[in-house]
Order: structure tokens, then sequence, then C-alpha cells
């Protein structure tokens, strides 16, 4: 059973404000831990996602490369956050960290994300926008699994693509030429890029996309990067299983708390 009216005290000797302090650090180190670990997941998978569609030749929305930047910042002030809360433990006497280490490891309200209220308000907020962050990017990559999936099973439809021009994008130092051209679906050609350079003005068949939409727009012209897609974003729409879930039960906790509130005391 949850408990979700948490004190903002721990359960430290009342006589003991050190101890008491020493506690709360703990906690608040622990909520940081779990920023960093979450937004370090989400900065990967969606980094690992962006560094595939570039090697696709696919021009990467801005505000997916927004969000990469955003996980990215987060990450490192929660380490930083960890680190600081970690010297600032150290150099407790040993005697209050004794007995600070036992109530903080026993204390029922440690900073998971779906305890409402929370227990350290700014490694939740910051948590949470990691959370919601990565959902944003679950719900964009969902495209790149049907893509992928159907690549490597040879399902989809074969169209004309008439290369036109070459494009060269660089990443890190690494540079690719691409060739921009235009894709016949069947009615007006579309402008598309080709994940490889190509003799221009000499149209070939390719595999359109079965799933024109977010991540899934893109071209793609062999089963590594078919792979690299699906294992990528199923690994991110697990994740985002977890966030759902999680956010599940905040709002449940919220609803209990603040029917407890509004009880008639």
């Amino acid at each position: 059973m949850w408990h979700v009216s948490f004190r903002s005290q721990p359960d430290a000797p009342a006589d003991d404000p050190e101890v008491a302090a020493t506690v709360r650090l703990l906690h608040r180190r622990q909520g940081w831990d779990r920023t960093a670990v979450t937004s370090l997941l989400a900065f990967f998978l969606a980094y690992g996602i962006y560094l595939n569609a570039k090697s696709q030749g696919a021009p990467v929305p801005a505000w997916f490369v927004v969000i990469v930047i955003v996980l990215g910042a987060l990450a490192v002030v929660s380490i930083v956050a960890v680190v600081v809360d970690t010297v600032l433990w150290r150099h407790q006497p040993p005697a209050v960290r004794a007995q600070a280490a036992p109530l903080a490891a026993r204390h029922p309200s440690r900073p998971h994300a779906h305890h409402y209220p929370p227990r350290h308000l700014v490694t939740w907020i910051l948590r949470w926008v990691g959370m919601l962050l990565l959902l944003a990017v679950a719900v964009v990559s969902v495209p790149a699994v049907a893509d992928g999936v159907a690549y490597l099973a040879g399902a989809g439809n074969t169209v004309t693509f008439d290369p036109v021009s070459y494009e060269t994008t660089c990443t890190q130092g690494v540079c690719q030429t691409g060739t921009d051209g235009i894709l016949e679906t069947g009615g007006a050609g579309v402008q598309e890029t080709w994940p490889a350079q190509v003799p221009l003005g000499r149209p070939f068949q390719v595999r359109e996309p079965v799933w024109r939409w977010g991540l899934g727009a893109s071209l793609i012209n062999s089963d590594g990067i078919a792979v690299t897609a699906v294992v990528l974003s199923l690994a991110i729409e697990a994740l985002a299983i977890w966030v759902t879930v999680s956010l599940v039960r905040l709002a449940r906790n919220w609803r209990r708390h603040r029917q407890q509130r509004l009880a008639p005391q």
C-alpha cells in the first residue's frame, strides 16, 4: 500500500538537526541520481536516433535537436549536483553520517517520480521534464519502427527516385554526402534525400516509407540502418511505457492526496 502524504522531514531525532539535515541531503542526492540516470538514458537514445537519421541524409527537425540538447544539459546538471551533494556528504562528521545513512535507507518516502507531493520539488520537476521529453521522442519515433520492420521484411511500395543534386552534411567532424532528388509517389513528386551519393539524372527504384511521419519519413538504403532504427526506437518505446505507468501512478497519488486534504477533519 502506497503512502502518498509524505512529510518534509525525515525520521531523524528531533533533538539532532544535523542528522536530520544530513538525511535530507542523502534523499536529495537520491533524487539527483534518479534524474541523472533518466536524462542520460533519454539523451543517449535520442542522440542515437538523431545520428541514425543523419546517416540517412534526412534533415532532423529543429525541435528534435532542441530536445536532444535539453536532455544532455539536464544530464550534465544532474551529474554535477550528484557530485556536489556527495562532497557535502563526505564533509559531514563520521558520527553524523553513521546515524543518517540507516535513517535515509529505511525511510518510506524515497524520491520516486510517482510520489505526490514530491519530497524534493526541484529534482522531481527536472526528472519529469526529462521523462516527458522522452515520451515526446517515443511518439515521433514510432513510424521509424514500422518503416524499419517493413524494409527488413521487404514490404511497402517500390517507387522511382530521380537524383537531382548532392548535399553534404557534417556531424562531429564526420561528413557524408547524400543525393537530393524527387520521389515519384504516384501523384506529384516529393523532394527526398537518398542517404548515399549516386549518379545524377539516372532514376532508380527505391522502397517508399510505409509511414511518412515523424522520424519515419526518411528513405532507408541498408539493413544496418533499418536494424538501428528499429532497436533504438523500441528501446525508446519501452522507456515510454515506464513513463506512462509512472504518470498513471502519479495521477492516482495526486487524486488520493487531494481527497485526503478535502476530507473533513
